[in-house]
C-alpha cells in the first residue's frame, strides 16, 4: 500500500488510493529501461503486484476508491487508480504471465463498473471526466467491453461540449491552464489509443490556448485561472508535438523552465498531487529518450527545434483577447502583461523576463471584521475600455470563503462518513454543497471595486470603492487566494529571488 499515513504512521483512518498509481510510472520507466536501480524483473514485478493486491484492498463495495475521506466515493481518484493500473498491465505485459495479467485485470474490474455507474456531480471539472474517459477507452481495449467505450465516449462528448471555441477545457466556473495542461495529458493518450475519435482539433485548440500562458519567467499559469494553479504536466503537449506545432513550442520552451525550476515542478509537490504528476513526467522522460534516439544527444536539439515560438518568445506587439475566458494577452517589445477581467482585474505584468508587477485584487474588511475581495471569479464584471491603452473593470466584493478546518469539523466529518456519506444521494449532495461553500460562494457585499488599468511597458494599476462606509482596504503583498483550492501555491525558484511584486493596498 502506498500511502504510508496508514499503515505507517497510523495518522488517518484510511488509505489514500491514488498511491497506488505509482506503479504506472515504475513501470514507464522500467519498460523504456529507465528503472535506475539495479533491481531483478522478478522483485518489480512482485513491487507491482504488491500495488494490486493493496488496490482490492481499499476498494469499496461499490468499485470506489477515496483520497479525502472514508465512503467518499471518488470519481476522480477512481478513473486515475483505474487509468494507472490499466497503463501498467499495458506497459509490463511481456514481463507478466497471463495468469497474472488476469488477476490484475480482474482487480481493476470493480473500479471501471463505478466509473460506468456513479458521476461526478458536483461540478463540471474536465480534467476529472478526461481521466475517466482514458481507463475506460483502456479497459475497452483490454477486454472489447462495449459499455466501457460508449461511456468513454459519452464523458467526451461531455468535456467538448463545454469546451470554449477559444480552446480551453472548463475547470468548475472557467479557465484553467494549470490543469488544462493536465487534462490534455489524459486526452493526449486517448489520442494516440483512438485516433478514430477525431480530438487532433481539440487538442490543437487546446494548445493554441495554453501557449499564451507560458511566462517570460519560465513559470506558467497562475492566479487568473479559475483554480489558481501555476503547474504544469508536460507529458500530454510533448506526446502531442509532432503533430501539433504549439504543442512542440510550448514543449520546446517548457522544457527549460523545468530544468530550472522556474514552474512548478516534483520538486515542490505535496502527496495529493505527487502521484499524477510523476507518472505524467515518466511518461514525458521516455517520449524525450524516444526523441534524443532520433536526434543527437542534446534535448534541445534538432527534434524540439520549432519555426512555431510562443507569445512570450515574440517581440512584435500584439494584443489578444479571450472574451470568454476574461483574459486579455497585452505583448510589447519588453513588457508582458495577463489580465483577468473575470477576476477583478487580476494582473500579470513581466518586464522582459521578470515579474514586475502581481496585483490580485482589493481585499476589504467590513465593519464585523469580515474579509471580502474583488477576486471572485465572476463573469458579470463591467469592462469598459475607454482608451486605446486603457481598460476599466468593474467586480463586486465578495465573501471569501477561505477557513483552516477545525477538529470539530473533522469530528462532523467523520460521523457523516460512517452514514449519510454510504448512501451516494446524500453523499453527492454534501459535496455540492461544499464546493459552493469554499469555491463558487459567490455572497456579494454592497460595494463594488472600480479597477483602472494602464496597459503597457509602465504599467499602473488603481483602484476605487463604489462606498467607503464602514469598509477598510487591507493591505496585501499583491498575491493571495479568496477560495479554498488545494492545487494552487507551489513553491517555484521565483519565490527565493524576490518577494512577489505587488502593490499595497491602503492600510
Amino acid at each position: 500500500m502506498g500511502d504510508r499515513y496508514h499503515w505507517a504512521w497510523g495518522l488517518i483512518d484510511f488509505g489514500n488510493a491514488s498511491f497506488q498509481g505509482m506503479a504506472h510510472g515504475f513501470a514507464r520507466l522500467w519498460s523504456h529501461q529507465l528503472w535506475p536501480y539495479p533491481t531483478t524483473q522478478e522483485h518489480f514485478v512482485r513491487r507491482i503486484d504488491a500495488l494490486f493486491q493493496a488496490t482490492a484492498y481499499l476498494t469499496r463495495r461499490d468499485g470506489s476508491v477515496e483520497e479525502a475521506f472514508p465512503n467518499e466515493g471518488s470519481f476522480c481518484v477512481t478513473a486515475l487508480v483505474a487509468f494507472d493500473l490499466l497503463c501498467t498491465i499495458d506497459l509490463l505485459s511481456e514481463e507478466i504471465s497471463a495468469v497474472e495479467q488476469e488477476n490484475w485485470r480482474r482487480i481493476v474490474q470493480p473500479l471501471i463498473e463505478y466509473l460506468q455507474s456513479a458521476d461526478e456531480t458536483h461540478a463540471l471539472i474536465s480534467n476529472h471526466l478526461a481521466t475517466a474517459v482514458a481507463a475506460l477507452a483502456r479497459w475497452h481495449d483490454l477486454t472489447g467491453d462495449p459499455e466501457a467505450e460508449q461511456r468513454a465516449e459519452e464523458l467526451l462528448t461531455r468535456i467538448l461540449c463545454h469546451q470554449s471555441q477559444e480552446g480551453w477545457f472548463l475547470e468548475y466556473e472557467g479557465a484553467d491552464p494549470g490543469y488544462q495542461s493536465l487534462c490534455t495529458y489524459y486526452l493526449a493518450d486517448v489520442h494516440k489509443l483512438r485516433p478514430a475519435w477525431d480530438l487532433q482539433r481539440p487538442l490543437q485548440n487546446s494548445l493554441s490556448f495554453l501557449r499564451y500562458f507560458a511566462h517570460p519567467d519560465g513559470s506558467f499559469g497562475g492566479l487568473y485561472g479559475s483554480r489558481c494553479t501555476r503547474f504544469y504536466y508536460p507529458a500530454g503537449p510533448l506526446a502531442l508535438s509532432s503533430d501539433i506545432p504549439a504543442a512542440m513550442a510550448l514543449s520546446r520552451f517548457m522544457v527549460q523552465s523545468i530544468a530550472q525550476n522556474r514552474v512548478v515542478t516534483l520538486t515542490a509537490m505535496d502527496d495529493p498531487n505527487l502521484i499524477p504528476m510523476f507518472n505524467a513526467y515518466c511518461w514525458a522522460a521516455t517520449l524525450a529518450k524516444n526523441l534524443l534516439n532520433h536526434t543527437s544527444d542534446k534535448f534541445d536539439d534538432k527534434a524540439l527545434l520549432s519555426h512555431d515560438t510562443l507569445p512570450a518568445e515574440q517581440k512584435q506587439r500584439q494584443r489578444q483577447y479571450f472574451p470568454e475566458a476574461g483574459l486579455l494577452i497585452d505583448r510589447g517589445k519588453e513588457h508582458y502583461s495577463i489580465i483577468s477581467t473575470h477576476k477583478g482585474g487580476v494582473v500579470y505584468h513581466f518586464k522582459d523576463t521578470k515579474l514586475h508587477l502581481l496585483n490580485a485584487g482589493v481585499v476589504v474588511r467590513n465593519a464585523k471584521g469580515q474579509l471580502g475581495s474583488s477576486q471572485a471569479y465572476q463573469k458579470e464584471n463591467r469592462v469598459t475600455t475607454w482608451k486605446e491603452n486603457s481598460l476599466s473593470i468593474e467586480a463586486p466584493i465578495v465573501t471569501m470563503p477561505k477557513v483552516l478546518p477545525q477538529p470539530w469539523q473533522f469530528l462532523v466529518l467523520r460521523i457523516l462518513s460512517l452514514t449519510l456519506f454510504r448512501f451516494k444521494f446524500s453523499r453527492e449532495w454534501i459535496k455540492q454543497q461544499l464546493v459552493r461553500q469554499l469555491i463558487t460562494n459567490t455572497k456579494l457585499w454592497p460595494i463594488r471595486n472600480r479597477r483602472t488599468i494602464h496597459l503597457g511597458r509602465d504599467l499602473t494599476v488603481s483602484d476605487e470603492l463604489t462606498q467607503e462606509n464602514g469598509f477598510h482596504v487591507q493591505a496585501t503583498l499583491g498575491s493571495f487566494v479568496p477560495i479554498h483550492m488545494a492545487s494552487q501555491g507551489y513553491w517555484q525558484i521565483q519565490d527565493e529571488i524576490s518577494e512577489p511584486p505587488g502593490q499595497l493596498g491602503d492600510a
